[in-house]
């Protein structure tokens, strides 16, 4: 695109105000915002910051000239000799870093389109840059379309840059050259880079979310009794526990909360904590910093204490109360809590292998120590390797002692598993003042199959399991769903001070019969919903849902012994726990009856 005027026309416009009949509209509304100052046409130069406010400015626009990097140096390689350079510019319009053909950057000194130059029409009149940042639009502006005469030998072509999360202008990327050589695909390259740019800016949000979910996990110990919310420095929430809203709110707006916190990344940080922490005065905070910069914020309240008796912990000993098949596992995780060898805790996914590695670090001499869990899935090579070069993972859990809970460890990445087996063997030789810390592996995955597919690592292995507990499904434990159903009933009750959930005994029976693929979380989550429900507080077979009360029927694969005891169940339900009635419809003796039930761990209905 050629100049949409001569210079005739932009002569009598200044004399005469006489609007050119080909100018073009964006050209012209710049010319009218110009002509407020008198002494724009007569500059020889553009306006440039002082030294300090300069180095201030780079500073602020780091993020923005990291992102930019790769472009510039692409562009810088491209342009060289082709008679054009490249500018990056804050939302400002100053120029914050320049690179392409040398010649013209040196003669862009000439009119301060350099490092340091201030091109806002404020300071310079139209030129692409200032009309830009105004119109929040890509702009081309070429030769005599500049306001300044002086500016009139440079072709311009700027496209803004902004924020991928909040659509804020961030600075703008320039092509420019001198009028007098073609440039007919610069206006294409400026957009080209900014869309690069903002690309890398997304990447980075990406980027700094993960680290602040890492930054978590690792020193999650420091937060393991608060209720902890994690915010970018948009004030997004990265992170919240469960019940962290709920307590918060009865403190501050959360909202507003989240608005302060989207300060980070504009204003001063000292000036945003000063408020955050004047917002919500009893939460504990962290800035979380990256190569200096703030990325977000932590936040952690105290939880409350409770007027009402405390539960007593989950020990070894109350786990074993549940049933037969629970007592043997417990028994041997007893065994070994004294040992304090690794164990490697298998199990389906929700059957309560996180429940029993926290019965072994009660049993293991001082509970009081922190029990902390590391998902694997989240674990990196580049985190992993900072933590072991810097020795900060192995040197703060020396300190605090306790149990480490890696869950799921087939899950860790590929090009991680090394390191963690690294992290493994440092913390094998930490000693606190209780003995080694200990290390526990929660795993629902077959992690010989996946050693044989190539997908974990021996060496990994062997140091997690030197002792493995397997933890039988739920289905494989039917005499404790009885159990479990009075424990979860009785912890919703303490929770919500509402009367306690009742079960009768033929929806304790069909309950017992049922095969919980999902295992005890299933059972728990059934509870929870019975118990938001119900408005009597007893649960009968019509409250129970659909595929629990009418089971599949068996398939031929299922043994002589499995659907012996759903024919009882079935029938001991179907005349409300009638034993006598229940033989008679099963065409066996009473006395037959009570040994089957027995044999099948069925638990008797108590008749009043």
């Amino acid at each position: 695109m050629a100049e949409s005027i001569r210079k005739e026309d932009w002569e009598r416009f200044r004399a005469l105000g006489k609007v050119p009949p080909r100018i073009r509209e964006v050209v012209l509304q710049s010319w009218q915002r110009s002509e407020a100052d008198r002494g724009i046409p007569s500059l020889k130069q553009a306006p440039r910051v002082a030294d300090d406010e300069f180095a201030a400015i780079r500073q602020q626009t780091g993020r923005l000239r990291e992102a930019a990097r790769p472009a510039l140096e692409r562009a810088g390689y491209m342009l060289n000799r082709a008679n054009a350079m490249v500018l990056l510019c804050n939302d400002r319009g100053v120029v914050t870093d320049t690179t392409g053909d040398a010649r013209t950057i040196a003669r862009g000194q000439e009119n301060h389109l350099h490092i340091g130059g201030q091109w806002d029409e404020g300071a310079i009149g139209t030129n692409a840059i200032g009309t830009a940042i105004h119109t929040r639009r890509p702009v081309q502006i070429w030769g005599v379309e500049h306001y300044c005469e002086e500016i009139q030998r440079w072709n311009c072509a700027a496209t803004p840059v902004c924020d991928p999360v909040t659509g804020e202008l961030l600075g703008l990327v320039d092509i420019s050259g001198p009028s007098e050589f073609e440039q007919p695909h610069s206006a294409a390259l400026s957009m080209s880079m900014a869309l690069q740019i903002e690309e890398s800016l997304r990447q980075q949000v990406g980027a700094e979310r993960q680290q602040l979910t890492e930054r978590l996990l690792v020193r999650r110990m420091r937060w393991v009794d608060d209720e902890v919310m994690v915010l970018d420095r948009y004030g997004a929430e990265a992170f919240a526990t469960e019940h962290f809203a709920q307590m918060a709110g009865d403190l501050c707006d959360l909202t507003e909360f989240r608005r302060m916190a989207s300060g980070l990344s504009q204003r001063p940080r000292d000036e945003v904590m000063e408020e955050l922490h004047a917002a919500m005065p009893n939460a504990s905070m962290e800035l979380v910093e990256e190569a200096g910069r703030p990325i977000g914020v932590v936040v952690a309240l105290r939880r409350r204490q409770r007027n009402a008796p405390s539960r007593p912990a989950l020990t070894l000993d109350r786990i074993a109360a549940g049933g037969v098949e629970i007592s043997s596992v417990c028994e041997q995780a007893r065994r070994l809590a004294a040992s304090r060898m690794p164990i490697l805790v298998e199990g389906e996914t929700g059957s309560g292998k996180e429940v029993l590695a926290r019965g072994i670090h009660r049993e293991s001499g001082d509970p009081e120590r922190p029990f902390e869990v590391l998902n694997c899935s989240l674990l990196t090579a580049d985190r992993l390797r900072q933590e072991l070069s810097e020795g900060a993972l192995v040197a703060r859990l020396a300190r605090a002692g306790g149990t480490i809970c890696l869950d799921e460890p087939a899950d860790t990445p590929a090009d991680a598993q090394a390191l963690l087996l690294e992290v493994v063997k440092a913390l094998g030789g930490v000693e606190t003042s209780s003995g080694p810390m200990r290390i526990v592996s929660l795993s629902a995955r077959d992690l010989s199959a996946d050693i044989q597919a190539g997908r974990f690592r021996g060496d990994l292995y062997y140091r997690l399991a030197a002792a493995r507990i397997a933890v039988p499904p739920l289905r494989q434990r039917s005499d404790e769903v009885a159990h479990l159903l009075k424990h979860f009933a009785r912890e919703l009750a303490e929770r919500s001070r509402r009367p306690e959930l009742r079960f009768t005994p033929a929806a304790t029976d069909r309950l017992s019969a049922y095969r919980w693929p999902g295992n005890v979380r299933e059972l728990r989550n059934l509870v929870e919903t019975l118990f938001a429900l119900s408005r009597n507080r007893l649960v009968d077979l019509r409250d129970l849902p659909p595929e629990i009360v009418t089971p599949a029927r068996a398939d031929c694969t299922q043994t002589l012994r499995a659907r012996e005891k759903a024919e009882i169940v079935n029938a001991i339900a179907s005349v409300d726990g009638n034993l006598t009635e229940a033989a008679r419809r099963l065409g066996i003796a009473r006395s037959t009856l009570y040994l089957k039930l027995d044999e099948h761990g069925i638990q008797r209905a108590r008749r009043h």
